[in-house]
């Protein structure tokens, strides 16, 4: 056995007093704030635009492709009471009876026309990013 000994000191011998998880919450509260806001919007119900025919959605994709403008669709499918969010994307083609769509973040997917509801163009700053 050594010959010296080994005192230990706590920060409880000093008169802190821990206060547990609460000392982190200034850390995570904005993590926290962050995933709590994209939980409310994934619950938040959406309302169904305006039916369009099949006419106008075509005549809006077609527009849409020929200048390359993006569009929000709003899906003709309905999930716990409310609709899907709208996809934002740029047509990128047609061919088998689908619609070929250019998602933002460069994915691509396709859709029948009958899986649309509503079709619209949007703001080409918004799809960009641009900040006025």
């Amino acid at each position: 056995m050594p010959d010296y000994a080994i005192t230990r000191f706590t920060p409880e011998m000093y008169g802190y007093r821990d206060r547990g998880i609460l000392k982190w919450q200034g850390m995570i509260l904005a993590d926290q704030t962050d995933a709590l806001k994209e939980l409310e919007n994934e619950i938040a119900e959406i309302e169904g635009k305006e039916e369009m025919s099949e006419v106008e959605i075509s005549q809006v994709l077609h527009r849409a492709y020929l200048s390359d403008y993006p569009v929000a669709i709003q899906a003709n499918i309905i999930r716990n009471g409310s609709f899907y969010r709208d996809v934002i994307c740029k047509v990128a083609g047609y061919g088998n009876n689908k619609i070929h769509l250019r998602l933002k973040d460069g994915r691509t997917t396709s859709c029948t026309l009958e899986e649309i509801r509503n079709v619209e163009f949007m703001d080409p700053l918004e799809w960009y990013d641009k900040r006025n």
